[in-house]
């Protein structure tokens, strides 16, 4: 619409100088002038009018795209000591702690529709570590001993191929499966069954889902974002859902335009 507005204005404005050239009685072509000046007038303020409402539409529309969160208070030792499965650079500006459940179709609709924009963007450029802590819940039973299979796969150094066979089988979740996932990928399957067993690892998971419920985390996925200073999250954002990727790279490019703040 702004674009044909602008082309009547040309148009207009070569007719005036067309008619100009034109040999005609003066009169006449006096009030064509000024019939074509009022023209004129009149659409520039519609396309002025027009702009704005373009700039409203533009403001709404990113504004929708925001996620809702909550913020949380400032989190020290955020990744427990770099005990958490971590992808991307530690020397990161930024956080996001996904906390997830391998039966959650929610969990699996943000691996495949957006955590792979988010790798590709804000990970691998270093901008963003991720790190991920589990949060199975009680109505999905299976949940828990797919959350200590992929620690097991991190204690040999394959979380997160381990997490991506869990999340792409998620209607299969059981032992002969996570002995499969681990025969594929190599594992030691000795070490890994022992640890299937290992109750240390269950509490580690019951910590996870502990440490969430504390911020107040009842649903998953969720995901606490925030920049990193000294071993502190300061101020984070705690954002419920499977958002969309354009969502979260609001709230990334918000924070990564924040001043740092110098020692």
């Amino acid at each position: 619409m702004l674009r044909y507005k602008q082309q009547s204005i040309v148009l207009m404005l070569t007719s005036l100088f067309i008619v100009a050239c034109q040999p005609q009685g003066d009169a006449n072509l006096k009030e064509q002038i000024t019939s074509l000046k009022q023209d004129v007038s009149l659409l520039k303020k519609d396309i002025s009018r027009i702009g704005s409402q373009v700039s409203d539409i533009h403001t709404i529309a990113m504004s929708s795209q925001k996620p809702q969160y909550k913020t949380l208070p400032t989190q020290t030792n955020f990744n427990a000591n770099g005990s958490l499965p971590l992808l991307g650079s530690a020397a990161s500006q930024l956080a996001i702690i996904e906390f997830s459940d391998y039966q959650c179709p929610y969990c699996k609709r943000f691996i495949d529709q957006t955590f792979t924009k988010i790798k590709s963007n804000y990970i691998d450029t270093g901008k963003v570590q991720y790190l991920t802590r589990d949060f199975p819940l009680k109505f999905h039973p299976k949940a828990e001993g797919a959350a200590i299979a992929a620690k097991c796969g991190l204690k040999q150094d394959a979380y997160w191929p381990m997490r991506d066979s869990l999340f792409k089988n998620m209607q299969q979740l059981n032992d002969a499966l996570y002995q499969q996932a681990a025969a594929d990928l190599s594992l030691d399957l000795t070490q890994f069954t022992d640890c299937l067993a290992d109750e240390a690892i269950s509490s580690k998971v019951q910590r996870d889902v502990a440490y969430g419920s504390s911020l107040g985390i009842r649903g998953t996925p969720s995901f606490i974002i925030g920049r990193i200073e000294g071993n502190q999250l300061i101020s984070p954002k705690l954002v419920v859902g499977a958002q969309s990727y354009e969502t979260f790279a609001v709230l990334l490019d918000e924070l990564l335009a924040k001043p740092v703040k110098s020692d």
